[in-house]
C-alpha cells in the first residue's frame, strides 16, 4: 500500500493564512496530515497577527469568508507541538532582507523543514535556497512534492 508523505515544512505566513480564509491546496494537505507545518513561538503570534489584519482588512467584508475565530482556532491545531522549535537566538546572524524573516528560517533548520513555502519575492524567494532547503512558491511546492515523492504504478 502506498504511504502518503508526511513533509515537515515552513509555510510563510502571507502563504498559511491566506490558505486558511480559502481552503487552497495547501489548507487541504495541510488537514489531511501530508504537511506537518514546523512553528516557534515567533510563527505563531505572526500567524495570530496576520489573521486578525487580513480578516478586518479584506476578509471580513466577503459573505462566504471564514469568520476569525474559526482561522484562530485552525491555527491552534495546526501547529503540533511535537514540530515547534525553539526562539531564534537574538545574535543569530541576519540571513533575509528582512530580519523578521529570519526566524522562519532558524525554525526551518532546527525542525528539519523539508521546504520553505512563500511568497515573499523581496526577502524570501530570492534566496532560493537556504541550509540545503529549497525556498518556493506554493506552485513549485507542488511541482517539488511530485519529484521528490512520486506515486508508484
Amino acid at each position: 500500500m502506498y504511504e502518503k508523505p508526511c513533509i515537515p515544512i515552513i509555510i510563510d505566513t502571507n502563504v498559511l493564512i491566506p490558505s486558511l480564509f480559502r481552503a487552497t491546496p495547501i489548507y487541504n494537505f495541510i488537514l489531511s496530515g501530508n504537511l506537518i507545518p514546523v512553528w516557534n513561538n515567533f510563527i505563531y503570534e505572526e500567524s495570530k497577527r496576520i489573521a486578525k489584519k487580513l480578516f478586518y482588512s479584506f476578509y471580513c467584508k466577503k459573505t462566504n469568508a471564514a469568520n476569525l475565530e474559526d482561522i484562530l482556532l485552525l491555527i491552534e491545531c495546526i501547529y503540533d507541538p511535537d514540530y515547534k522549535t525553539p526562539e531564534m537566538p537574538s545574535n543569530w546572524e541576519k540571513v533575509s532582507l528582512d530580519r523578521h524573516d529570519d526566524p522562519f528560517l532558524w525554525a526551518a533548520i532546527n525542525g528539519r523543514a523539508k521546504y520553505i513555502i512563500s511568497s515573499d519575492k523581496r526577502h524570501m524567494l530570492v534566496l532560493r535556497c537556504f541550509k540545503g532547503i529549497t525556498i518556493g512558491t506554493p506552485k513549485s511546492f507542488f511541482e517539488w512534492v511530485i519529484r521528490a515523492f512520486p506515486m508508484p504504478g
